[in-house]
Parts: structure tokens; sequence; C-alpha cells
């Protein structure tokens, strides 16, 4: 049996994991940790085979946590790193994780990660050191990474079902208490992320982030109102006709983008 530990400081992502993981007949999960303290005390007494970890965490950076991890313990466990957005992937395997995957998790890609777990443990491999192969398995892995991170659809809520959206639909997002919600030209939907991780899985040539609470798709903006003392409203294409704030130090560049 693999044992593996869990690391997130929400909820649900940590009991998602839990499922899919106990959908493989060899794996135990052995234990769970909300934050970056805890799991340092937990993984010493638990001693898994792997631990996931996430990258956002309340209390501490989570790649500073598996760092902290791998040079405390006689035998180390595989690290693997989540996350919902992929720039963090190269510090991920500067701290010699094993893999490194992106938030909503998929079966599929979970089921890869475990196989290459497998593998190492079986050879009594360490995570990844500075052997021939360390090069070519980052950029294996980082492809993963960019193919994993394509946002054909975007996880949301509403009325307690998830549905998957098109992020084409998406009109504007903006933060609203710890988590972004996204409005479509009609409907509102709630996240589990918060706007940078929401932003760094949009298109860069579409979306933009006009405000520290707010982004927009440049392709359902209406109008441009000019505000006080040089900053802007944009007008956006839901039923609302909402006005979206553009805070002074972007404006320039807004505009170049919207093409004067």
């Amino acid at each position: 049996m693999l044992k593996v530990f869990i690391v997130d400081d929400e909820t649900p992502a940590r009991e998602e994991l839990r499922y899919l993981l106990e959908q493989f007949s060899e794996v135990s999960v052995v234990g769970e940790a909300s934050s970056g303290e805890e799991a340092l005390e937990a993984v010493l007494l638990t001693e898994p085979d792997a631990v996931f970890l996430d990258i956002h965490l309340q209390d501490r950076d989570g790649v500073d946590v598996g760092q902290e991890l791998l040079e405390s313990m006689v035998n180390p466990p595989v690290i693997i790193f989540a996350s919902a957005y992929e720039f963090h992937a190269v510090r991920a395997f500067e701290a010699e994780a094993v893999d490194y995957i992106v938030k909503p998790f998929s079966e599929m890609r979970l089921e890869k990660t475990m196989n290459r777990v497998r593998k190492m443990k079986r050879r009594s491999e360490p995570a990844l050191d500075a052997s021939p192969l360390l090069e070519e398995r980052i950029q294996s892995l980082l492809q993963n990474v960019l193919v994993d991170n394509q946002p054909h659809r975007v996880p949301v809520e509403k009325n307690g079902k998830i549905m998957l959206i098109d992020p084409n639909e998406i009109v504007y997002a903006t933060l609203e208490g710890r988590y972004a919600s996204i409005y479509t030209a009609g409907e509102q939907y709630a996240t589990t992320f918060t706007l940078q991780e929401l932003e760094s899985r949009l298109s860069r040539q579409q979306f933009f982030r006009t405000h520290r609470a707010f982004i927009v798709n440049l392709s359902k903006t209406a109008e441009l109102v000019p505000w006080f003392k040089g900053s802007i409203h944009l007008v956006m294409q839901d039923l609302r006709k909402t006005e979206v704030p553009v805070s002074r130090n972007v404006v320039k560049e807004l505009k170049k983008r919207l093409g004067f």
C-alpha cells in the first residue's frame, strides 16, 4: 500500500482529493492537514510515501513547507505540489517535487501521478536528485502542467450543483469575500478560486484585470465611461449593464488592448 498525506487549507479540496485517491486500491490516505505547521508535525509522525501539498496555504508557502520536509526527514516522501495555476511550477521543481498537478484534479491526471510514485518507490529512488534525468523529467512535467492548465471549462457552483462553463460565456468576475464570483450575461456563479487563481486560468489575450477586485472579458465590453481623476469605468454586455471600475494605473494598457 502507498501511504498518502493531504495538505490543503480548503476542506472541499481535501475531501475531493481524498475521494479520488481512495478509488485506487493500492492507496491509503493516512492523514490530512489544513496548514503548513500542522503538516510538518503530522507528516513526521505518519511517514507517508507521498504528500499532496497545496502551494497556497494560509500560514505558509507550500513550496517552503515541501522543501523543509525534504530536508528534515531521513526518508522523505515524494512531494506532489497542487495549485490552480501553473507559474509556481518552476519553484515546485526546484524543491524537487516528483510532480505538479493543476486544480481541479482529474482522475486521469491523478492516475499518471500515482503511477509515477509507484515506480519511484519500487526503485527506492529519491524524490528528484541531480541526476542527468532531472532536466528531462522537469521538461516532461512542465508539459503536463501546460496541458492540464488549458481553460477548456471553468468549474462553478450554483444551487448546490457544480457546473462547467465555457470561459467565453464569462462577462466579468469579481471578488466577493475570499473567492471570486463569475457573471455571465444573465447568471451569477460562485467559485472556489481566488481572483488571482481564476485570472491565471483564463486567457490573457481575452481577459484583463481592471482592478484588484475585477477581471473582465474584453470581448464583452460595451462602453468606456470617464470617471474621477483619470480613472474610467467599463460598461459590460450583461443584462444589468454592469459598470466595472478600472484603476488609473492600468487605463493606458486597457486602452491599448481595446485598440485606441
